[in-house]
């Protein structure tokens, strides 16, 4: 697919959490620090590994309606916190949620720890592409990911599902991150979660490789894209590391330059 746009400096898409930036590694560590001065978890949870896998299940499951547009911002917030809470039929005051939720926003967003080897392949990508972030997640926090991980020196445009009222998959992000930066088609995503960012993007029209390091099984057959109206060639590669995907993001930019 020979496009002019390549004429012009071309765009490269990236989710954040646990494309760019190792969500999971600092989540983790993030969780201990709040559990450490939180004498509420502390007393609830003696053990930590219990608290953090209740907080986990809770977590994916607001995430998963956030996601799908069936809770608001600041109910995926608090209703995370009181289901975890409310495992131990405890009465579940607002004022806490919302304690336990800044605290751990706060310290999570400094978190450092990222994929290893993504700096190294956004340093060599940055002397011939742009680079965005669109990222589903809250602006202050997924901002200040980028500044404390040292990260935002690669990034162009940071695009966040908060600030415009919409989340991946919808095809509304997609095209609002083609206007605000100005992409030209091909466009390319790059992300871990097959159904925001890799359908979201392909059902947008853009070209799609999934970032999948835990090597998870690629659930959908042939009939499947063509039920959906979707057209299987834009999902480029599934790969499981960073160096199989500097291969394929550097197949996709000789074969559209």
């Amino acid at each position: 697919m020979n496009n002019s746009s390549f004429d012009r400096i071309p765009w490269i898409f990236f989710d954040l959490d646990d494309t760019l930036w190792n969500f999971t590694e600092n989540s983790e560590d993030s969780l201990h620090k709040l559990y450490g001065i939180s004498p509420i978890l502390r007393k609830l949870f003696p053990d930590f590994k219990e608290f953090i896998e209740i907080y986990h299940n809770n977590n994916s499951l607001m995430w998963d309606l956030y996601s799908q547009g069936k809770v608001t911002t600041s109910e995926l917030k608090n209703e995370r916190w009181r289901r975890t809470l409310a495992t131990r039929q405890f009465e579940v005051l607002t004022a806490v949620c919302e304690e336990l939720d800044r605290n751990y926003l706060e310290i999570l967003a400094q978190g450092q720890a990222k994929i290893k080897g993504v700096e190294e392949m956004l340093s060599e990508l940055v002397k011939n592409s742009l680079i965005a972030v669109l990222s589903n997640g809250f602006s202050t926090t997924q901002y200040k990911k980028l500044h404390y991980s040292g990260l935002e020196k690669y990034v162009t445009r940071t695009i966040v599902s908060e600030e415009i009222g919409i989340n991946k998959p919808a095809k509304p992000i997609f095209e609002y991150a083609v206007s605000e930066t100005g992409a030209q088609s091909p466009f390319l995503m790059v992300g871990d979660n097959l159904d925001s960012d890799i359908l979201g993007a392909i059902n947008a029209g853009w070209y799609a490789i999934w970032y999948n390091p835990l090597k998870k099984e690629f659930p959908y057959a042939p009939e499947f894209f063509r039920l959906n109206n979707l057209d299987p060639k834009l999902f480029l590669a599934n790969v499981s590391s960073i160096e199989e995907l500097k291969k394929a993001i550097k197949e996709f930019l000789i074969k559209n330059k």
